[in-house]
């Protein structure tokens, strides 16, 4: 019955790392020992006193429906949290809650662009930027990172293409697929060129709080601040507070955008769970609860540095952000069989050593594969071994 399908549905591709992980399950479940490392997910429970807040939200009959942007608690508490760490007064009618950061990227998209409208995105991306835009009828200019460049922007692309009047351009800071966090120099000359440009600038901060340089997380806003009145960031707790289940985004963006953003809410999902909404208002007051998290990724990040460097012909860039290593393969590709491309040596992998990384293809890089490190360092040992043993078959 496909025929009585939009051009808007079939425009939209599946995802592919859940495609993967569904396969790898399935694979699981037949008793294939399976390791996965293909979603974006911490392994880690959800810190105990976010979840000690929402057993007492059950208690305390948090059971009915909610303003759509969120409850007055909780738009205050990332009112406040935000002011802080962007350095800027962020008004709780400039916040709102989302169903993961996805929707309030899709809210975003579709509240400032029409069908044929063009948007920039920085590659390689983050797969559901593209699919987000093919469903919103958007076209997209992609502005490569070059990874002989550590996967900065390249500046005079990103110029030429600001000058041709895309309507925004969206960036991801540190970076899901390649853990790229930019720096100072580099977040500034993006930023400014934004603001000489006109274009309305969506930025995705979910990694914030896995950043492995001192410096910490830099927003644009940090260093650019005039752009506060035409900028959206998107952010949320799946990532730093292990919470990727309980579905909590939030967007900080000008009060006209938001209340853009709230009105087309309030027609598809109305709003987060009232449940989950006191949990987050705990999350946000225990910033400190990052700790644990952050300090384990920073042992596995070394672990699998380490790793590669004992797999010949293997590289990566390493990561200042983000929980993924992007590796390139290129020194594997080009042969016949399970070499010929990525999407082919993933498959290979799957289905002949129970390894599950996704490919490049899927972020519009191919000849990479992702791989990410939020797993036990026992997962992680034996996974390198198995990677070794299929590549030294190539």
């Amino acid at each position: 019955m496909s025929e009585y399908l939009s051009r808007r549905a079939v425009a939209v591709r599946p995802s592919v790392t859940f495609t993967l992980s569904t396969l790898a399950k399935k694979l699981k479940a037949e008793g294939k020992p399976i390791l996965d490392l293909s979603l974006g997910e911490p392994d880690m429970n959800t810190p105990e006193p976010v979840v000690e807040a929402a057993r007492r939200a059950l208690d305390e009959g948090h059971f009915h429906y909610t303003p759509t942007a969120g409850v007055p608690a909780l738009l205050a508490a990332i009112a406040e949290v935000y002011s802080q760490r962007l350095k800027l007064p962020v008004e709780p009618s400039m916040t709102m809650a989302t169903q993961g950061a996805k929707q309030a990227l899709f809210n975003a998209l579709a509240t400032v662009t029409d069908p044929g409208d063009t948007i920039a995105v920085l590659q390689p991306y983050w797969v559901s930027y593209v699919e987000q835009a093919h469903a919103l009828g958007l076209q997209v200019e992609l502005v490569p990172c070059p990874a002989e460049n550590a996967f900065r922007p390249d500046f005079a692309v990103l110029k030429r293409v600001l000058s041709r009047g895309v309507k925004l351009l969206l960036i991801n800071s540190p970076c899901n697929p390649t853990g790229a966090a930019f720096d100072a120099a580099t977040m500034r000359t993006l930023a400014e060129l934004v603001q000489e440009s006109g274009t309305l600038l969506v930025s995705d901060e979910i990694y914030e709080d896995i950043v492995y340089e001192e410096r910490g997380h830099l927003s644009p806003l940090h260093l650019v601040p005039q752009l506060f009145d035409r900028c959206c960031v998107v952010t949320g707790l799946s990532k730093g507070f292990a919470m990727t289940g309980w579905r909590v985004g939030f967007s900080i963006a000008p009060k006209w955008w938001t209340a853009a953003m709230t009105r087309l809410q309030g027609h598809t999902t109305s709003h987060i769970a009232a449940l989950t909404q006191q949990a987050a208002i705990t999350a946000l007051r225990r910033r400190d609860l990052i700790a644990p998290l952050l300090s384990t990724f920073v042992r596995r990040r070394a672990l699998v540095l380490d790793l590669l460097a004992g797999v010949p012909g293997l590289s990566a860039h390493e990561p200042e952000g983000a929980f993924y290593l992007f590796l390139d393969l290129s020194n594997y590709l080009g042969s016949k069989g399970p070499a010929q491309d990525t999407l082919s040596l993933a498959q290979w992998l799957l289905e002949e050593h129970n390894l599950v990384l996704v490919p490049g293809d899927a972020f519009g890089q191919p000849g990479y594969l992702r791989l990410s490190f939020a797993a036990s360092e026992a997962v992680l040992e034996e996974s390198f071994e198995r990677l070794a043993f299929a590549l030294a078959q190539l």
